[in-house]
């Protein structure tokens, strides 16, 4: 799914990179198409405005001048919903979901770069068919787009959180006989996804989420995160008649990433288990912090497992990068 193409350069670079920007962290990743080893590093900064400098010291400590680049739009960027599709053709559909969306936008709709994405058949059971609908103000993306090039990288295209997320889970578990819950959690924010193969049933935000984690913050969140994630996975059995998730991975920096598999795992009746382990054992995952440190499983530190954490959307937009370089090839 692309929220907004972006024309090529005639030089293609091989290397290919996602870029993760959000008002609290540059995340960048980057590999090459066909390679199995993905490279990544991730630094907080306050505020847009630092963006800028800060991406391009990731760029040259990871060799990542002039890679072709997905660039992850943050999920507080941007309005995602679950609509009707309109009874149109394919080529109408983006001026249609405008149409119907448009009185629930921050933001007027005239001003609004909009996309979709089908939601799946089989979650419908003969009812109407759904879309997916993104919206994001035009002046966001161009913005980011501006922070990219001054960096020295190339934009390929613009995706949102959810979908890189969705792209993870199925480099690690490709068969749609597998229902994966996936929850991500950083400072002041949170989100989950289920999917299934390649398709994504269920995504939610997560809210109520501190900004800083400590004992008195995690006390008074706990049951709340857990009430979430549990409502979000009934629906999407229930509601959305599908089988039984088989488990939920869960990517936490900030270091809530062990309090919240130990309190999930006791409360939920399925299994838990941190992402970054089950990551590292599927793919080849180095992190520049800042010399390279490959990661494995069995030594992964919670240091290790914070920054894959925050790297999480532009681990999974190097990863769609690559894949446009190789269809392009």
């Amino acid at each position: 799914m692309r929220v907004r193409d972006l024309p090529f350069l005639a030089r293609r670079p091989r290397t290919c990179a996602g870029l993760y920007l959000s008002a609290s962290t540059v995340a960048l990743a980057v590999t090459e198409p066909g390679s199995e080893r993905v490279g990544c590093a991730a630094e907080p900064i306050s505020g847009m405005s630092a963006a800028g400098p800060v991406l391009a010291e990731l760029v040259g400590r990871l060799r990542a001048e002039r890679a072709r680049c997905v660039v992850v739009a943050a999920p507080d960027t941007y309005q995602l919903m679950l609509i009707e599709r309109p009874n149109v053709p394919d080529n109408e559909l983006r001026d249609a979901a405008r149409w119907r969306i448009q009185e629930y936008l921050e933001f007027p709709a005239a001003d609004a770069v909009i996309d979709a994405f089908a939601f799946p058949e089989t979650a419908t059971r003969g009812r109407a068919s759904m879309l997916f609908v993104v919206a994001s103000a035009r002046a966001r993306l161009e913005a980011a787009v501006r922070t990219v090039t001054g960096a020295g990288l190339i934009p390929a295209c613009i995706d949102i959180t959810e979908l890189t997320l969705r792209n993870l889970v199925h480099r690690v578990y490709p068969s749609a006989e597998h229902s994966i819950a996936l929850l991500r959690v950083t400072p002041s924010a949170g989100i989950i996804n289920i999917t299934r193969g390649e398709e994504l049933f269920l995504s939610r935000r997560i809210s109520g989420v501190p900004r800083e984690f400590n004992d008195a913050n995690w006390e008074q969140f706990k049951d709340t995160l857990l009430l979430q994630v549990q409502r979000s996975i009934d629906y999407y059995e229930s509601a959305l008649s599908q089988p039984p998730a088989d488990c939920l991975l869960v990517a936490a920096s900030s270091g809530w990433q062990q309090p919240i598999v130990s309190h999930l795992e006791s409360m939920l009746p399925l299994p838990v288990r941190a992402l970054g382990s089950v990551l590292t054992d599927a793919m080849a995952i180095d992190v520049f912090n800042p010399q390279s440190q490959p990661l494995t499983a069995a030594t992964l530190t919670d240091a290790q497992d914070a920054a894959v954490a925050a790297a999480l959307p532009a681990l999974g937009a190097a990863l769609r990068a690559a894949t446009l370089a190789e269809e392009a090839a």
